[in-house]
C-alpha cells in the first residue's frame, strides 16, 4: 500500500512501499552517522531525490538531460542543491554515471529496466550492483506482468528473454506508455538479482501489480 510522509516543508511527500524501504534506510544510517551516497536512476522530476536529500542523504539525480531544469530547480527550492547532482544519463544507451572508485551505498532504480530488453537491463542491473560498496543495497522496480498492463500484452506468453513488445493499445493510452516494455513476473525479478549476484533480501509485488525487489552487495 502507498502511505504518506510529511517534509520538512510540510506537505505531504506519497511513497509508495519500494519508496518507504529506502527511505527508512536512510533514516537509520544518518542515526549512525553514515550519511549515505544514493544513485537515483532514472530520478523523473526528482519529487523522491529531494525527500532522499531532505533526510540527510547525498544523492546523485540521474535522467535524460531534459529533467536537469526540473530537478535542479526543485533542488534549489527544497534548500538541498548541496546535497543533489544531477547527472544525464540515458539508462542503457549512456554509460552509468558513476566514476570509477566510486562506490555508493544505496541504487533506487525506478521502472527504467523495463524499458530495455531483458539482457540489456541484466548487463545494466549488474552494473549497478557493482557500484556499491560491500553491504550496499539495490532497490528495484519494474512493471507487473500481471497488472493492467499485461492486459492484451502480446508477449505475455513470451520468455523474459525475448519478451519486449509495445503495450495494448487501450493500456498505452491509458498509461501513457508508447514504448516497447519487457514486463516481469515476481519470479523474474528474484532470478535476475539472484543471477547478477545480489543477496536478495526481499521481493513483493504491489497492489497494482507492479513487482519489487531489494538485494545486497556482498
Amino acid at each position: 500500500m502507498d502511505s504518506g510522509l510529511t517534509n520538512h516543508a510540510g506537505t505531504l511527500f506519497v511513497t509508495d512501499g519500494l519508496e518507504r524501504l529506502i527511505l527508512d534506510e536512510i533514516v537509520m544510517r544518518v542515526r549512525v552517522n553514515a550519511l549515505p551516497l544514493i544513485l537515483d536512476i532514472p530520478c523523473g522530476d526528482g519529487r523522491r531525490v529531494m525527500e532522499m536529500a531532505r533526510l540527510g542523504a547525498s544523492v546523485l539525480a540521474a535522467d535524460v538531460v531534459g529533467q536537469s531544469a526540473v530537478v535542479t530547480g526543485r533542488a534549489l527550492a527544497s534548500k538541498v542543491n548541496d546535497r543533489v547532482h544531477f547527472l544525464p544519463c540515458r539508462l542503457g544507451r549512456d554509460p552509468l554515471p558513476v566514476d570509477a572508485g566510486t562506490q555508493l551505498d544505496l541504487v533506487f532504480c525506478h521502472y527504467g529496466l523495463s524499458f530495455l530488453p531483458f539482457p540489456e537491463a541484466r548487463r545494466v542491473l549488474t552494473g549497478l550492483l557493482k557500484s556499491l560498496r560491500i553491504g550496499g543495497k539495490l532497490f528495484v522496480a519494474v512493471h507487473g506482468l500481471h497488472s493492467a498492463l499485461g492486459e492484451g500484452y502480446r508477449d505475455q506468453d513470451q520468455p523474459i528473454e525475448t519478451r519486449f513488445c509495445p503495450l495494448a493499445p487501450a493500456a498505452a493510452e491509458c498509461y501513457g506508455i508508447r514504448e516497447k516494455v519487457c514486463l516481469y513476473s515476481e519470479r523474474n525479478l528474484l532470478s535476475l538479482l539472484i543471477e547478477i549476484g545480489g543477496g536478495v533480501l526481499r521481493t513483493f509485488t504491489s497492489t497494482h501489480g507492479a513487482v519489487k525487489g531489494v538485494a545486497v552487495r556482498v
